[in-house]
């Protein structure tokens, strides 16, 4: 009994170091400049007071935030570092990484590498045998990328975690799970699939998924100072341990905004940002009706999530607090990252907080008083 005390008690400690790994490597020679101006919130219609106070309430009540960064029409109103964090330090953004993912299968279908979504998941990998595996075959590329491959998994498991931060043979582990419902079928989240994506684009592009990203999406975006952990296979984690800096986060973030357009280039297909944020499959997630794109958050029917409303909004969630809002509807970014065990406050933030700062008009007259105060906020929790 002791011993397999003492089994379990390393699998513990193996699974929480690796998955509580929420910061990467500083590196304050690059990133450290954008071409967007920062301007008073004022000025984009934003009050100042409001996210003044977001900025206390965070310090008052000791919430773990990393960084909030606001966009809107093509200005930053505000951009917040918690110390010791800064603009130059990247940030495990787990499973907000997801609409990563998304983004380079969308490439690799318009680059040739991928024919078609409805391509048989499995006949990328021959070396597993299918026929006895019953309808597995019949999993396709758009069943992982909605969340319904109808194999076995519940996410955040015990199981699930030794998959991807004990074992790490991933992709064998997730391809042997059993099939429990039709493909197609039936949303269950499942950060395997996302993984056997990223195995996907490495055997369909003959490079690694970094390698492919790098070339097609961060290089075009001006993105360095990348790490993206590999599982014992030499496959980059699809799905989580990608770590970019919120500046970063905030560029591919306005890519989608601008119909997968930066700078004036077409990076990622127009037509796949829209597909992809879009209602593909609908279903429960945590006791809540979701509707959900291609590994993007359309709606949560949840009271923190009100502020998914407008249907041309959606979202990329990450466990302890990574978010990454695209709202249409007002030319707006929101880019949080966090290390809070009650993710929510996340949520509260912008619920409570960020989208009442949001007024109507397309500005506000100027307030003096307030924009001193939100400068001082910032200033005392950052460096």
């Amino acid at each position: 009994m002791q011993k397999w005390i003492c089994f379990f008690g390393v699998i513990f400690v193996a699974v929480t170091t690796g998955c509580n790994t929420m910061y990467g490597e500083h590196n304050g020679a690059i990133e450290s400049e954008w071409h967007w101006k920062k301007e008073s919130p004022e000025s984009q219609g934003i009050r100042s007071e409001d996210l003044a106070r977001m900025v206390e309430y965070i310090d008052s009540n000791k919430i773990s935030i990393h960084s909030i960064i606001i966009y809107k029409n093509g200005t930053i109103p505000l951009e917040v570092y918690f110390k010791p964090y800064n603009k130059n330090v990247s940030h495990n953004m787990k499973s907000t990484s997801k609409g990563v993912i998304s983004a380079l299968i969308g490439i690799a279908l318009r680059e040739g590498y991928i024919e078609s979504l409805d391509e048989s998941a499995f006949s990328y990998f021959p070396e597993y045998d299918v026929k006895s595996s019953g309808r597995k075959s019949d999993i396709t590329l758009r069943d992982l990328l909605t969340m319904s491959s109808g194999l076995k998994w519940e996410e955040n498991s015990l199981n699930s975690m030794y998959t991807f931060f004990v074992s790490k043979r991933i992709v064998k582990r997730v391809l042997n799970q059993p099939l429990v419902s039709e493909p197609g079928s039936k949303f269950n989240y499942n950060t395997g699939l996302t993984h056997l994506l990223s195995a996907i684009i490495s055997k369909a592009s003959g490079t690694s998924t970094l390698q492919f990203a790098e070339r097609y999406l961060f290089q075009p975006l001006d993105i360095h100072n990348v790490q993206w952990k590999q599982d014992r296979d030499g496959f980059h984690i699809g799905g989580s341990e990608l770590f970019l800096t919120p500046r970063a986060m905030t560029k591919f973030a306005v890519m989608y905004l601008d119909g997968g357009k930066y700078a004036g280039r077409q990076i990622v297909p127009k037509d796949w940002v829209t597909e992809s944020t879009v209602t593909q499959m609908e279903g429960l997630f945590h006791g809540a009706r979701v509707k959900y794109g291609y590994l993007w958050w359309v709606d949560i029917g949840n009271q923190l999530f009100t502020y998914l409303d407008n249907e041309k909004n959606f979202l990329a969630m990450g466990v302890h607090g990574q978010r990454i809002y695209i709202c249409k509807n007002l030319d707006a970014v929101v880019v949080i990252t966090a290390n809070q065990s009650d993710e929510s406050q996340c949520d509260i933030l912008i619920r409570d907080f960020i989208m009442p700062a949001f007024s109507k008009e397309v500005a506000l007259p100027g307030n003096p008083t307030a924009e001193t105060r939100l400068r001082e906020v910032v200033n005392n929790v950052g460096q």
